[in-house]
């Protein structure tokens, strides 16, 4: 009887979280659909997410959803399992977004400075020196 009810509820949690889910990523679209179509009025070419980026959310969102079986896992007194399951999936949250910080910090150094092979930049040069000739 326990686990009819704890695969009810599952259940009943799981339609909840589809229909709040499904609303949220309506409203998200017709949010982003007007926003493109403004960039499209203005001439501008759309910014489009980066690659990784949709990787490590789709990473994490999978790790959270690893989590929550181990919770019901556990519900069912499947301890070890659910034990196994929540090490694998911490991991599965961690590690992607760690690596993304990383590169982005990566991306943001070598953006941000000023490299020995790039050159100098307009903006290294002193503005307010007088030009020569000048007294």
């Amino acid at each position: 009887m326990k686990i009819v009810v704890v695969a009810a509820c599952a259940l009943v949690v799981g339609i909840a979280l589809g229909i709040v889910f499904s609303a949220a990523t309506i409203r998200h679209l017709r949010r982003r659909v007007k926003e493109l179509r403004e960039i499209i009025r203005e001439g501008l070419p759309p910014e489009r997410p980066e690659t990784m980026k949709r990787f490590v959310w789709a990473c994490v969102i999978n790790g959270f959803a690893w989590v929550w079986c181990s919770y019901i896992l556990a519900a069912l007194d499947k301890v070890q399992i659910a034990e196994e399951l929540s090490k694998v999936a911490l991991a599965e949250i961690i590690v992607p977004v760690a690596v993304y910080a990383f590169k982005s910090g990566v991306e943001n150094l070598s953006k941000n400075n000023r490299w020995p092979d790039k050159g100098d930049t307009p903006e290294a040069e002193p503005e307010d020196t007088d030009p020569p000739g000048m007294g």
